[in-house]
């Protein structure tokens, strides 16, 4: 194909343009099956185009390899993703507070914390101290403490630490188990880790955190509007 702007515009161009257009897009992707997919799709393209219009074949080679490539490691994560099993606690926790994620990261993160079971009065965070773990109850109760007051109550399914234990803020209260239960919790510096050193776990985690904040202002706002305010 000449090097004109006739060609560039032809339909062989086009077709040598959408393949290039979808490498662009795969390389902004945050999700990595995503991207495989998409640089997929752009060696294929690549390859219509080799074939039919320049009849390179050491492009047809390399993007064929590039397919290979890609197809292997998509194959090797579903089925890794296949062979990763959860206890029904384990299950619970991590499909509901990272349900996009796929099990083989579920795991990396369940991994780096511990379960265990605590029994009523065990403090989980102190108020205007730093949260150096995160928490998740799965079963069982704790209260909310400022200046000493219960100000709000958690149950299984809650997260405790999740407003500052990325930020490495002070605690705004006190937490502490009222109600004997199987907690997970992971170091604070480990999840800092793990947010910084894999997009997809960050944006799990800051979706999961996001979702539960906001389920605790709204139960917070109808305590309020029982006693007749508004929480804002």
């Amino acid at each position: 194909m000449e090097l004109t702007l006739q060609s560039a515009l032809s339909l062989g161009g086009m077709v040598g343009h959408l393949s290039y257009f979808l490498l662009f897009v795969s390389m902004v992707m945050r999700v990595m099956w995503v991207l495989r997919v998409l640089v997929i799709l752009s060696a294929l393209v690549g390859i219509t185009y080799d074939i039919f219009w320049t009849k390179d074949p050491v492009g047809v080679f390399w993007e064929t390899s590039l397919v290979v490539v890609n197809v292997v490691q998509l194959t090797n994560g579903w089925l890794q993703n296949r062979a990763e099993k959860f206890a029904a606690h384990e299950a619970a926790f991590v499909n509901m507070a990272f349900p996009g994620l796929s099990n083989a990261l579920k795991r990396r993160i369940l991994s780096a914390g511990d379960w265990s079971n605590v029994d009523a009065g065990t403090v989980l965070t102190t108020e205007g101290r730093p949260v150096d773990k995160l928490t998740y109850l799965g079963d069982g109760k704790a209260d909310i403490l400022v200046n000493g007051s219960v100000v709000g109550h958690c149950e299984g399914g809650d997260f405790v630490g999740e407003v500052t234990a990325l930020t490495k803020g002070n605690a705004t209260g006190s937490a502490q188990i009222s109600e004997a239960g199987l907690i997970w919790r992971i170091d604070a510096e480990k999840l800092r880790s793990l947010v910084e050193n894999h997009e997809e776990i960050a944006q799990a985690v800051q979706a999961s955190f996001h979702r539960h904040m906001l389920a605790k202002l709204v139960a917070a706002n109808a305590q309020l509007e029982q006693s007749g305010g508004i929480a804002s």
